[in-house]
C-alpha cells in the first residue's frame, strides 16, 4: 500500500469521525434541550403571582354565576392569607362583562376565592367564596 493511499484512508477515517461526533452533538443537544422544555411546560410559569390562577377562576365562575362571557381584564388588588389547609385569595378584578349579544361593560369584581392545598387536583382546589360586581371600582381596591 502506498502513502499516498494510507493518507487518503486516514483522512477519510478522520472526516467520518468528525462528522459522526458533530451529528451525536445535535442529537444529545436536542436531547437535552427538548426534555428541558417539556419539563418547564408541566410544571407551569414558576414567575406567576399567586393570585393570578385564582383570578381567572373566579372570573370562570363568575361568568357562570352572572350568565355572562367576564373576561379577566387586571387585577387592581389581590390579598392573600395562609389558612388552615389552604390560602384565601381577596381580590379586585378589572373586567368586562358582555351578556347575549350586548357590547361588553367594564366593572368591578370583588371576590375572595379559597385554593384547598389538601386536594392535588388543582383545577377541584379552588372555590368561590364570595363575587360581587359594580359599576365603579371599590374605594379599598386601589
Amino acid at each position: 500500500m502506498s502513502l499516498r493511499k494510507i493518507i487518503t484512508t486516514v483522512r477519510a477515517t478522520s472526516v467520518a469521525r468528525m462528522t459522526l461526533s458533530v451529528f451525536m452533538l445535535f442529537v444529545g443537544s436536542a436531547i437535552i434541550f427538548g426534555s428541558a422544555t417539556a419539563s418547564v411546560a408541566q410544571e407551569g410559569n414558576k414567575y406567576e403571582e399567586p393570585w393570578h390562577p385564582a383570578a381567572r377562576f373566579a372570573v370562570s365562575e363568575g361568568g357562570k354565576k352572572e350568565k355572562a362571557t367576564i373576561t379577566l381584564v387586571k387585577v387592581e388588588k389581590a390579598d392573600f392569607q395562609n389558612g388552615e389547609g389552604g390560602l384565601t385569595f381577596q381580590m379586585c378584578l378589572a373586567v368586562d362583562v358582555q351578556k347575549g349579544h350586548k357590547k361588553a361593560v367594564r366593572r368591578y369584581a370583588r371576590t375572595t376565592v379559597f385554593r384547598n392545598d389538601k386536594i392535588s387536583d388543582q383545577a377541584m382546589a379552588y372555590s368561590l367564596k364570595s363575587w360581587k360586581l359594580s359599576k365603579t371600582p371599590p374605594r379599598d381596591c386601589h
